[in-house]
This record gives C-alpha cells, structure tokens and sequence, in this order.
C-alpha cells in the first residue's frame, strides 16, 4: 500500500472538519451556547476527544467558525440575488425562496446566529463580529428592496423597516419550527412572506 499524499491527507483534515462543524451546529442550536462542551460536540462528530481540539483550540473557536460559515453563506445568497436577471421582484421571490428553503433544511444556521446575538454567553467579540455581519446581509437585502421600491413592484415606506420585518418573518419562522414543532408543511410559503413588501 502507497502512504497517502499530502493533498489526500489534506483533504482528510478537511472533512473532519467539517464534521465537527457540522455536528457541533446541531448541538450548539438544541443545547444553547453555554451548555454546549466540546465533549459533547466530539461525541456529536463521532470523533475523539483529542482529535476535537486538534482542530479547534476550544468551544468559542467552533462557534465562531460556525458563525463565519453561516453568515458568508447569508452574504453570498443577498449578493448573487442582486444580480441575477429579471425585475428586482423576481429577484425578491427567488432569495425569498432559497432563504425558506435554508429555514426548512438547516435550520441549525439560522438558530445559531440567532443564539449568538442573545446569549450573554457568547463572547462579546463574537457577538460584535456577528452584529457586523449582520447589517452587511441586511443592507444588501435593503438594496434590492430599494430596487424593488424604485421599479414601483416594493411597498413604499422606510426601507430599513422592511428589511427588518422581513428578516424577522424568516428568523420567526426558524424559531417556530425549531423550539415550537411546526411542521415545515405549515409554514407560510414565498407568496405569504412577500406580502409584507408588495406594493
């Protein structure tokens, strides 16, 4: 048997990595951020305790690289969404439909945010980091509503409001399905959501 190359042993670190992200998001959203240890989270990835501050220094380390995913990932949907083709309502009910979309799928992302802006827990540099971020993704969404305003297709009104109500219907939504039990089914589909910007 050949020993490995450094790209296949790469790759390797990368994917249990990536399994302990995703296993610690899962136990970070259902546990809260305070109760969460990295024991937990080593059995969560199904990996040795060890192995688990190989790859990250402590729990902070993890929630914060998962706060990073998660909002790159929140950034870079507004971003593509702003410049896809059609009218900026077309635009509007496509990111209206991958964001419910990501609430149905993962809801963990949306919980974890959401954990880290409420939790006195969660280090104050992470929450900075994460409020940060968070008014990126929120003035990209305005900018299309803006768009949307323009066009006449978006409700007039103070823009900054609209984003924020926007944003709140889809994070209650999480909320809902996550802590409340409500069937993905029950939810409110595109069309209800964006009712609350149709002009």
């Amino acid at each position: 048997m050949s020993p490995r190359t450094e790209e296949s042993n790469e790759r390797i670190r990368e994917e249990q990595k990536e399994r302990i992200l995703e296993a610690a998001m899962t136990v970070f959203a259902h546990n809260g951020y305070s109760e969460t240890k990295m024991s937990d989270i080593a059995a969560a990835a199904q990996v040795s305790y060890g192995l688990a501050y190989h790859y990250f220094a402590n729990k902070e380390a993890i929630f914060t690289a998962l706060i990073q995913k998660a909002l790159k990932g929140a950034l870079d949907l507004m971003q593509y969404a702003r410049v896809q083709l059609g009218t900026p309502w077309d635009r509007l009910r496509w990111l209206t439909s991958e964001l419910l979309r990501g609430a149905q799928d993962e809801p963990e992302y949306e919980m974890v945010v959401l954990l880290a802006l409420t939790s006195s827990a969660v280090p104050e540099e992470t929450r900075r980091m994460v409020f940060q971020e968070s008014q990126l993704v929120h003035e990209a969404l305005k900018a299309l509503i803006v768009e949307g305003q323009a066009t006449g297709e978006v409700v007039a009104g103070d823009p900054d409001l609209l984003t924020t109500a926007y944003e709140w219907c889809i994070q209650g939504m999480v909320f809902g399905m996550s802590y409340q039990g409500y069937e993905p089914a029950r939810l409110p589909g595109v069309e209800i959501v964006l009712r609350l910007l149709k002009a």
